[in-house]
């Protein structure tokens, strides 16, 4: 008895993603989430991921950046300077901010 199981349709995560990330506010608090790590190449992904949601030859056109310059951009180990990234996430409807650190509350313990 040889019976084929039919699978689940396959759920492709990247494109459910790329739907999201083409919501300015949806985008903005993924890269704010991605620069609260800490860590460069995470930074780096989600702006990626942010552009090539909305592709890359749109972003680049309304950043008044080269398309190739763009694709090297999303390079985890190619060097972007700040005015890059200002303009590229300006282009999909994200600004950089900032927001004071919450200080943290001593436990109970802590205070005796």
């Amino acid at each position: 008895m040889n019976k084929k199981i039919k699978s689940a349709a396959p759920w492709n995560v990247k494109e459910k993603l790329y739907e999201d990330l083409r919501d300015p506010s949806y985008a903005a608090a993924y890269v704010n989430e991605a620069l609260l790590e800490g860590d460069e190449v995470v930074f780096k992904t989600a702006v990626a991921d942010v552009i090539r949601a909305r592709g890359v030859g749109n972003v680049a056109q309304a950043a008044g950046i080269n398309r190739v310059t763009v694709f090297k951009t999303l390079k985890p180990e190619t060097r972007t300077s700040f005015t890059t990234y200002h303009s590229l996430l300006t282009a999909c409807g994200i600004d950089f901010a900032t927001r004071p650190i919450k200080p943290r509350s001593r436990s109970r313990s802590a205070r005796k």
